[in-house]
């Protein structure tokens, strides 16, 4: 993982302008036109592995500090769920994990290495789970976000992803109090989204 360019903290974003390296606090969003056609270096994405279980871990560690995620009520170890990572000549640099839930898949995590991301890897990721979903016969995917997570929450919303319920407070109760997160904004709420098949 590498370091954010402002500070010691590792970085979880990288900025599509400069190409800096940014941890949560140093990331800010701003209005940008479309990002140019250029050809993207390939990746491939496939279903996890047993011994990738602990690249998903260590992902999960890098952008979380846990590999035990909350989702809809229920706890996940995400190193232990079927997964999806995408690999660059065979290195892991990002993780899609999931859970069936009844008529639903739920994506549990979804993380990009930062100089991976603005590549199409996290799209490429949301695609595979699709595909499987759709090929178990299941009727729609269900995932969750943050209130700061805007990153997150405009893939999502792109993607076709609609907001179902905002969790007042969730995160606050989870970690013991408010935590800063992307661009300083407090994170307090769980955003919680789906997409129907």
């Amino acid at each position: 993982m590498n370091l954010c360019d402002y500070c010691d903290t590792d970085a979880l974003y990288r900025s599509h302008e400069s190409g800096d390296y940014l941890c949560s606090i140093h990331a800010r969003m701003e209005v940008n036109g479309p990002r140019s056609d250029a050809p993207r270096p390939p990746v491939t994405i496939r279903p996890a592995a047993p011994d990738d279980q602990i690249h998903i871990a260590s992902l999960a560690d890098a952008f979380w500090g846990e590999v035990l995620v909350e989702s809809f009520g229920r706890r996940y170890q995400v190193d232990a769920l079927p997964a999806f990572v995408a690999c660059d000549e065979g290195e892991i640099v990002g993780a899609a994990s999931y859970a069936r839930e009844g008529e639903a898949t739920d994506l549990v995590m979804l993380n990009v290495l930062p100089q991976w991301q603005g590549r199409g890897v996290a799209h490429g990721l949301i695609t595979a789970v699709v595909k499987m979903t759709r090929a178990e016969g299941a009727d729609r995917i269900i995932t969750t976000s943050t209130n700061d997570n805007l990153p997150a929450l405009t893939l999502y919303q792109r993607f076709g992803f609609t907001i179902t319920d905002v969790l007042v407070g969730k995160m606050v109760e989870h970690h013991g109090g408010v935590e800063a997160g992307f661009a300083d904004i407090p994170v307090r709420d769980e955003i919680q989204m789906e997409l129907r098949l």
